[in-house]
């Protein structure tokens, strides 16, 4: 099979090339404003659960989410344009190997140690935590810690399995839809049901629980509608946006053209993404805001890679591209490491950040160093494109890969 050559552009086609008719265009390279995206949201999830309230970080995880539904769905369609077919061996592959590692080193290392100080973790608990099911556990049954004012290790992998769900189904579906030419249309669709049912589950999980539908319920008001928070089925749009961004790139919709070029597009998103923040009520909270962010990074987005905007050019800096590097790691060893503070700290809230916060930072680099930069070598032997070295793009290539 041929391999695809790197030129910085994303594969981009129209209907003909849709049908094969055409030669599609070269295969995309790496967009470090990616890794920069990365960076603003690992540290908005960091300072966030570092006690610094007023920051979003609810904002970071949907970013995130954000950023796997357009890379992901890019590479897919890359491929099927290329070859015709996925490659599911290839995918999963490189997902497990991206994925698997340093998740498998947390879970063990952290969980080992929280039962070491005496906390409890059922089978069933590893179970949900080994095999991506964590948001699923912790719905229904409860990561609930037994170490007093001790955060549980395995409450910051709900996401990671949201995530996992989404790459086990997505190709699947991607392969037989995308030579239609409905199936953007189809994922706006599916976006705007799933705000159907976080409207429905608000008003059957907020005033009393369904243990069926609702999973445990909460006393506190504040963890009332976790089910909209932490169930794939409520927060599967988050991706589904990004999604919907690559599939109108591989479609050519003139509308990411313009955006890419407008000086107007981007402060637009911006103007929706604080409109999402700043409508009052829980409805607004739990149901409409997690859309209203998709819509605006799917406004923003097109400006963004093309790096016409100074927050775009920012995001491609070194020091941007070396946090993004370092957010997988740091998305799960700082909860651990927070842990440690927990126990060690309590409630001294300088000795806890001088614990937790040089914890988290040393566990993620020793992380990155010795687990997923010796399995990205591995990554870029299955057909994985990622630079070994941090670079960064040029302004005309940055332009070109909006276009």
């Amino acid at each position: 099979m041929a391999r695809l050559k790197l030129s910085g552009t994303p594969a981009l086609c129209d209907n003909r090339e849709a049908r094969g008719l055409a030669r599609p265009d070269p295969a995309p390279g790496y967009l470090p404003v990616l890794d920069g995206l990365r960076a603003g949201a690992i540290l908005l999830v960091v300072a966030s659960h570092a006690g610094v309230t007023f920051l979003p970080g609810a904002f970071g995880v949907t970013l995130f989410f954000f950023i796997s539904g357009y890379l992901i769905t890019r590479q897919l369609l890359q491929a099927l344009i290329a070859h015709g077919r996925v490659g599911l061996g290839g995918f999963y592959l490189r997902r497990a190997l991206r994925l698997l590692p340093a998740g498998l080193a947390y879970t063990l290392v952290s969980g080992l140690a929280f039962a070491a100080a005496g906390g409890v973790i059922t089978p069933l608990g590893w179970v949900g935590a080994l095999f991506y099911g964590a948001n699923i556990f912790d719905l229904w049954v409860g990561y609930r810690s037994s170490l007093p004012g001790v955060r549980h290790p395995f409450n910051i992998l709900w996401s990671l399995a949201i995530e996992e769900h989404f790459y086990a189904l997505w190709p699947l579906v991607l392969g037989g839809v995308w030579r239609r030419r409905q199936m953007a249309l189809c994922v706006l669709l599916v976006c705007l049901a799933v705000l159907g049912w976080r409207w429905i589950l608000f008003d059957s999980c907020g005033g009393f629980a369904w243990p069926t539908l609702c999973g445990r319920f909460h006393l506190e008001p504040a963890w009332r509608y976790n089910r909209l928070y932490l169930g794939t089925d409520a927060r599967i749009d988050s991706i589904a946006w990004g999604a919907l961004l690559a599939m109108a790139e591989h479609r050519r919709s003139a509308w990411v053209a313009r955006a890419a070029r407008s000086g107007i597009v981007a402060p637009a998103g911006m103007a929706v993404l604080a409109l999402s923040f700043l409508l009052p009520g829980e409805f607004a909270r739990h149901v409409l805001r997690t859309t209203l962010q998709g819509v605006s990074l799917l406004i923003m987005f097109p400006a963004l890679l093309g790096g016409v905007t100074i927050i775009g050019r920012l995001l491609s800096a070194r020091p941007a591209l070396l946090v993004g590097r370092l957010s997988y790691s740091l998305y799960l060893w700082h909860w651990g490491a927070f842990a440690l503070a927990d126990r060690l700290a309590g409630a001294h809230r300088s000795a806890w950040l001088a614990i937790g916060l040089p914890c988290a930072v040393l566990l993620a680099a020793f992380s990155y160093i010795c687990i997923e930069r010796p399995m990205l070598r591995l990554r870029r032997r299955a057909g994985s494109h990622v630079p070994l070295s941090i670079t960064a793009q040029e302004p005309q290539e940055a332009r070109h890969a909006a276009r």
